[in-house]
């Protein structure tokens, strides 16, 4: 105001100057005027920001990769959800673009069937009606009994920090899991259960657990905690489309085998989603479930099976070093979903993982006008992703371990910054 009132002085512009002269005298003041104030929003923005941060980090690059802004960071923090972003490059990097998840099928002299799982984490029902339709196109014309294969994973697999919540991302992880681990079932005003998806049929179990619904709600229940539902539940829930696709099954008893030559292969299925897929429902739900059935596969994969712990750390360490050697002792990578507070990042680490990662940019989720993944536990909020322009994708990094919830205030300051630069 003090530079418009200057500019508007009768000794600048006098009343007896022509309109033009005033009007041109006014444009050059207003031009002063935003001038002024867009050279002095960004350190003001900066100085915002580390307003809002009690213990964290803040960074963020241009489209070629320039520091725009970094504040603290080099300090460790845990990353949460936000460390799936690496999860994501770690997959494309080891088991590369075109891999598919497969899960293989046997048969024996007597007609049985074994289903042996190398740990997908889309084995839907979807999907097993896709399989049941070729099953019965290459002649399999009814089943025996079924029976389980999963020794491609260790029995002891223990994902720090997973919970036992009915949520399907907080599912157990195993070579063969259907529907990842969980029912959603519902039961009518008349008492009478029903399946709530679509392309899911009842199983006995099913049948069973619904009758603790309330008549008349919808209900989900997690199997991971009793694995011997969960086994009971693949196995019915093949029996069951297997039927619909006209193929019967002579025994209900599921159960388990390691395949040997008294087997033989009919047929290998390969997920119908691509890893891209796979990996941006990944980065789009969070789920940690399938975060952690990619690091348990790529681990065996590289490493040979079974898959352990111990491979999937080996070969998601191993790769980290080599592609970000200045960055290894500010990293630490306990698992690959986030859930554990064993994991530790900086936001400098983060942001060269965002750099190789954007090829891949678009397979985070859009939200509140960014590509984005949160990270979030108690005491941690987390934003990573990038800012979309006119000359590519500017990543950024927001790293809170605090108190606070300030993530959203710094998101917007940082919007605001990215638009001066």
């Amino acid at each position: 105001m003090r530079s418009l009132l200057f500019i508007l002085d009768s000794s600048i512009c006098p009343v007896s100057a022509s309109p033009r002269k005033v009007l041109l005298v006014l444009c050059l003041g207003l031009v002063f005027i935003s001038c002024s104030v867009f050279a002095n929003s960004p350190p003001l923005v900066e100085q915002q920001i580390q307003s809002l941060v009690d213990r964290g980090s803040v960074m963020l690059n241009d489209e070629n990769g320039k520091v725009l802004l970094a504040y603290h960071p080099d300090e460790q923090l845990v990353p949460a959800s936000i460390i799936k972003i690496y999860t994501g490059l770690a997959a494309l990097n080891l088991l590369g673009e075109s891999y598919r998840f497969k899960t293989d099928f046997y048969l024996d002299p007597d007609s049985n069937l074994a289903i042996k799982g190398w740990g997908d984490p889309q084995l839907i029902s979807e999907e097993i009606h896709l399989i049941a339709a070729k099953l019965k196109a290459i002649g399999v014309e009814q089943v025996r009994q079924i029976w389980l294969d999963q020794s491609a994973f260790s029995a002891q697999v223990t994902i720090e920090g997973r919970s036992n919540s009915l949520n399907p991302y907080d599912a157990a992880n195993s070579a063969l899991v259907v529907n990842f681990n969980t029912l959603f079932l519902g039961r009518d005003k008349h008492r009478a259960v029903f399946s709530a998806e679509a392309a899911t049929p009842l199983t006995p179990l099913a049948r069973s657990l619904g009758r603790q619904i309330k008549p008349g709600t919808q209900d989900r229940f997690n199997l991971s905690t009793q694995p011997e539902n969960a086994l009971r539940y693949t196995g019915e829930l093949f029996g069951e489309i297997l039927k619909q696709h006209g193929i019967p099954v002579k025994y209900a008893d599921i159960q388990q085998t390691v395949i040997d030559d008294h087997w033989a292969l009919a047929y290998t299925h390969q997920n119908s989603s691509s890893l891209k897929k796979v990996l941006s429902g990944l980065l789009k739900y969070s789920n940690n479930f399938i975060a952690n059935q990619i690091y348990l596969v790529a681990g065996a994969e590289n490493k040979g099976y079974p898959a352990t712990l111990a491979k999937a750390h080996s070969a998601f360490t191993t790769l980290f070093q080599e592609k970000f050697p200045e960055h290894t002792g500010q990293t630490i990578i306990d698992e690959a979903s986030g859930i554990s507070r064993k994991n530790r990042m900086s936001a400098r680490a983060m942001m060269a993982i965002l750099e190789q990662f954007r090829p891949n940019a678009e397979l985070l989720d859009w939200k509140k006008g960014v590509l984005l993944k949160s990270g979030t536990l108690r005491g941690v909020y987390n934003y990573a992703g990038y800012f979309k322009t006119a000359f590519g994708y500017r990543p950024f990094v927001i790293l809170l371990n605090q108190k606070k919830n300030q993530r959203d205030k710094i998101l917007k300051l940082l919007l605001q910054y990215n638009h001066h630069n």
